[in-house]
């Protein structure tokens, strides 16, 4: 496949002319080249070939420099013209100037390696002189200054036209030094770029494909890319036209994201095995010293002091609150290991259940339960009741010298539903509305208010798994509203019949 157009080479010297040829060749691949280094030669080519880049040394001796520019200008006007010679004299680049020279390089060694991005250059050049005449000029001025990435190539993939953010984003110093590059060559992975050209050759378009491409520095950068075949109405030419978002960041994000997401899952997995060893190695001794207290005879109680039988009590008692809290630490770090598969939960009937389990600790308090109709969300029935059991219970246990008042409703925000626990309990200083959820957070002692410290942060972490959230609203001694965000399901939104489905 040849990426430049028919080349016309014009050169007195011969082995000048097949030294280029071969540099040519080797930037660019196979060359439909013809050369000319003679008057002859010269007016063959330009009589019987159509070529698309002119690459001239004026400095002929039996042609005078102006000569030569002037009818190549005339014989392709739209070709790319680029100077390569040692006549590097004032007049000579005056003259090239006039007649449209797009590149001029000195000749040298130094020259050899620098034609081909002057070539480059050139054909970009041309390729915009010819558009500044179409009638579109100003939507490309617009396009050069877009952020995002803007190609033209043609129908094989060969870059004709960049804006500038493209340049950048590959790492070039301008759109020209893109030009006359395969774009299936930037895909850092070979088989994705083959994979990107089979489907836009079977479809015509190819949108939104994230891609990993090649720096001019060999360092990937992530992309996204979308490509689209379009012919030209009048011409029937037919050209590829593409857009390239850098997408660096987001790609970034996924991976701190995966990064996380593995630190989590060791962290669970850190936790099932703390779980492990509370359950194993501390119930064995806990069972042991439980045990012990519990066999010391009444006599031998009636014989210690009453200092001594205090401390038995305290002994006891000590005993009796490890085993609740090495139980609620079990309860707490199996929620997201050890819970159950998510179904349709009717959260009117999951209240019903938590009334029945609490109905004498209601009844002992002499507690008014109401509660408005509940959503059915998606969830796991057995943590959404012990959620529910554990705020009802706090409402009972942090209750004021009136009686208490539960009010449980349910309002729908977004996508959101949100489920509200209300009480008229001696409530919750605002500076610690945020510690209240945390690992054995309490805002009194043991002998004021039994417990283990550990119910909200227990409904904080079914909430969490749930893909929710919970809080609280409150000031001291006007009660407190627990609020618990749920997502909205499929399940919770009304059917045509206008019941919930």
């Amino acid at each position: 496949m040849k990426v430049l157009p028919p080349v016309l080479l014009v050169d007195g010297h011969t082995d000048d002319r097949r030294l280029a040829g071969i540099v040519l060749e080797h930037e660019f691949g196979e060359l439909d080249l013809s050369e000319a280094g003679d008057a002859a030669a010269i007016a063959a080519a330009l009589t019987q070939k159509k070529f698309g880049l002119a690459i001239i040394d004026p400095d002929l001796g039996f042609m005078a420099a102006a000569d030569i520019l002037r009818m190549v200008a005339e014989a392709r006007p739209e070709a790319a013209l680029v100077i390569f010679t040692h006549a590097v004299e004032e007049p000579v680049v005056a003259e090239a100037l006039r007649h449209g020279a797009d590149g001029f390089v000195a000749k040298g060694s130094g020259g050899f390696l620098r034609l081909p991005a002057a070539v480059r250059a050139a054909l970009f050049r041309a390729r915009r002189r010819r558009l500044d005449a179409v009638r579109d000029a100003p939507y490309r001025r617009l396009v050069e200054g877009l952020p995002v990435g803007v190609f033209i190539a043609t129908v094989d993939g060969e870059i004709l036209e960049a804006n500038p953010a493209l340049a950048a984003i590959l790492g070039f110093g301008s759109a020209e030094e893109l030009t006359r590059r395969q774009l299936a060559g930037f895909f850092a992975d070979r088989r994705e770029g083959e994979a990107w050209r089979f489907r836009l050759d079977a479809a015509s378009a190819v949108g939104n494909l994230e891609a990993a491409l090649r720096r001019r520095d060999g360092g990937p950068i992530w992309v996204r890319l979308s490509t689209w075949v379009v012919e030209d109405a009048a011409s029937g030419v037919v050209h590829l036209h593409g857009t390239v978002e850098e997408t660096a960041t987001y790609h970034e994000a996924q991976e701190e994201l995966v990064r996380r997401s593995a630190a989590l899952a060791r962290s669970n997995a850190d936790l099932e095995q703390f779980a492990y060893v509370i359950s194993h190695d501390l119930q064995q001794p806990l069972g042991v010293i439980s045990r012990a207290l519990d066999l010391v005879p009444d006599a031998d109680r009636t014989a210690l002091s009453g200092e001594g039988r205090e401390c038995l009590e305290h002994a006891r008692r000590g005993a009796d609150t490890l085993q609740r809290m090495v139980d609620a630490v079990l309860g707490y770090s199996r929620i997201d290991t050890r819970g159950g598969r998510f179904g349709v939960v009717d959260c009117g009937r999951a209240l019903e259940n938590v009334r029945a389990m609490l109905a004498d600790d209601l009844d002992a308090a002499g507690a008014e339960l109401a509660a408005d109709p509940l959503p059915t969300v998606e969830g796991d029935e057995a943590q959404l009741e012990q959620l529910l059991h554990n705020l009802l219970s706090n409402s009972l246990k942090f209750r004021a010298a009136a009686k208490p008042r539960i009010h449980v409703g349910a309002e729908q925000s977004g996508e959101e539903w949100i489920l509200s626990v209300t009480d008229n309990g001696i409530g919750v200083p605002p500076e610690a509305a945020e510690r209240i959820f945390g690992m054995f957070q309490r805002l009194h002692t043991e002998a004021e208010i039994p417990g283990t410290g550990i119910g909200l942060a227990i409904c904080r972490r079914i909430a969490a798994r749930h893909g929710g959230r919970i809080w609280v609203e409150s000031r001291p001694g006007e009660g407190a509203t627990f609020k618990v965000a749920l997502p909205r399901r499929q399940v919770d939104r009304p059917d045509e019949s206008g019941g919930e489905g």
